[in-house]
């Protein structure tokens, strides 16, 4: 009987040390704000992975930790239920948990990946007398693969970057601020660098290998110190623009109803009539005022005039306002074969001049899957159907900023925040400051707007420009370049609140080198990991033939 205790008791404690990884790293996530735990969140996991005897084991202590983690972290996606509109809630529950869980499974995947990838490093820790090369690539292999893996689910199924760890630092402007360079992946490296050095500190007789210690050691002292420089450092600033941030905050379960467009309508124009008589900035005009995403949840831009855009035209005349405002958009196509009309929807940004013009338009282009269009619909349109399928825009646009000849604007509509390789690609047609129109209602009183706002900073970062967010729904406020919020945040359940303010911005900073290379550095440690296991299947091919 004693026996038995005792296995069970050693059974349990790696699962109990895996659980409390994943309870670390939930946490540290935005929404739940302990930011610090991020970088010990990982240790529990690798010291577990010391003791287990096989890749297969350590897979699945991998994905226990990933399925936990993200289960915790992004629960609100089962809180979709009431959105689903496929005519019976119990329906809606069972599609949308059904898809939770799926979407679990398969983000468990990448830790899982990483854990068996590392295994054979880590199970010769202890069957070996580890030397200087052994030690440093025990620290740094995690971070090197993790990253690669990262990226890997930034595109993968049309990807899911909200699993990356380096948005959890956030907070910590010092060390984000190697984003410039590394982009947000290159903060999750450090993290997972700490982690791995810290992990090893406790399980090696360091003191013998001290100098396997230092070069990581130097590593993260010198992303910190390279982030309190760059903190340090002022950029000449050679405009302002002067802009009105209107969330209005509708909630979802209003928002897209018919009969409350009128309402919707009217709310806007007296908030954006607020925004007119609060500017007090140097007796000056507004240069724009921006509202969110799907601001007005029906298309009235459309060729044939109505009674709204008449009325907003009028507004915006007789207040000399400019307005960047979100709304559905159609099209009308004619079939070539059967010549039927298809119309196609697409979710708009449009930028509308005081005096009726256009100056310019933007359609969403990487679309949320099940939320905003449904993959294969077009071999599966009897199985799945949605009221509202999307399609996706197929430019970058940028628009041009009122009453400022040289600069140049660009906007992220929603999801699209989170893809770093998107919102450079503005900066790269000469964007000077960025936009974020979202609509993050969805996610009433849950995580997932603070989430959905972490990322804000990382975009201004990246490329070295100012960034305005305006969420219907979730946090609105104005970052700098660096990152730092430069205004109060509009909280998501505040539906009177606006902000006016000037945003300092500059035309003659030079692209950083996250905006130039992109993804450089994930897609190196991406191949890096791709190399190393080319060289594990090698010896073990190896070891095979000479058994």
């Amino acid at each position: 009987m004693g026996r038995v205790t005792q296995a069970m008791r050693t059974n349990w404690k790696p699962i109990l040390m895996v659980a409390l990884s994943s309870l670390l790293a939930t946490i540290s996530n935005a929404g739940f704000g302990f930011w610090l735990f991020a970088w010990v969140a990982w240790v529990p996991l690798f010291l577990v992975l010391k003791t287990v005897s096989n890749w297969k084991r350590s897979f699945w202590y991998g994905y226990m930790f990933g399925f936990i983690q993200y289960a915790a972290t992004f629960f609100w996606v089962a809180l979709l239920a009431p959105f689903a509109e496929t005519g019976n809630m119990l329906t809606n529950w069972l599609i949308t948990c059904s898809g939770f869980v799926a979407m679990c499974l398969y983000l468990a995947l990448y830790p899982a990946v990483l854990c068996a990838f590392i295994f054979p490093i880590w199970h010769k820790q202890t069957v070996r007398e580890p030397n200087f090369l052994f030690v440093t690539s025990l620290i740094f292999k995690p971070a090197i693969i993790w990253t690669g893996l990262e990226w890997m689910s930034e595109w993968m199924l049309s990807g899911f970057p909200w699993t990356s760890i380096g948005y959890t630092q956030w907070p910590n402007l010092p060390v984000i601020q190697i984003a410039s360079i590394f982009g947000v992946h290159g903060v999750s490296f450090i993290l997972l660098l700490f982690n791995s050095l810290m992990a090893v500190l406790i399980i090696s007789k360091w003191k013998q290998h001290i100098a396997a210690v230092v070069l990581p050691s130097i590593i993260i002292v010198s992303s910190f110190v390279f982030g309190v420089v760059e903190l340090k450092r002022s950029i000449e600033t050679t405009d302002q623009v002067r802009v009105a941030i209107v969330p209005g905050n509708i909630r979802q379960n209003e928002k897209w109803k018919p009969k409350n467009f009128s309402s919707i309508f009217d709310h806007y124009l007296e908030l954006i009539e607020k925004a007119s008589i609060k500017n007090d900035i140097k007796d000056l005009g507004l240069d724009f005022v921006a509202l969110p995403e799907t601001a007005f949840p029906r298309p009235i831009f459309t060729r044939l005039p109505n009674t709204y855009s008449h009325q907003l035209q009028k507004f915006q005349s007789k207040r000399e306002v400019n307005l960047l405002v979100g709304a559905p958009h159609y099209t009308y196509e004619k079939k070539t074969k059967d010549g039927k009309i298809i119309r196609k929807a697409y979710n708009n940004v449009f930028f509308l001049s005081w005096d009726g013009r256009q100056l310019g338009s933007y359609a969403k282009t990487h679309l949320v899957p099940f939320g905003e269009y449904v993959p294969l619909m077009g071999l599966l349109p009897d199985l799945i159907q949605l009221p509202t399928g999307f399609t996706p825009g197929s430019e970058y646009s940028t628009f041009p900023v009122p009453n400022h000849s040289d600069l140049r604007m660009g906007v992220a509509i929603c999801f699209e925040s989170s893809f770093p390789n998107l919102v450079r690609q503005f900066t790269l047609k000469g964007a000077n400051l960025i936009g974020i129109l979202t609509n993050d209602a969805w996610f009433e009183n849950t995580p997932a707007p603070k989430q959905h706002f972490s990322m804000a900073p990382f975009r201004a970062i990246e490329n070295r420009v100012p960034v305005f967010r305006c969420a219907n729904g979730g946090y609105s406020c104005i970052i700098d370049r660096f990152g730092r919020l430069i205004t109060p945040t509009i909280q998501p359940e505040n539906t009177e609140g606006l902000l006016v303010y000037e945003i300092p911005v500059a035309t003659d900073v030079e692209l950083t080198l996250s905006t130039r290379w992109g993804n450089w550095f994930p897609i190196f440690c991406f191949l890096s990991g791709l190399f190393q296991l080319a060289l594990q299947s090698r010896f073990w091919v190896k070891r095979v033939g000479k058994a």
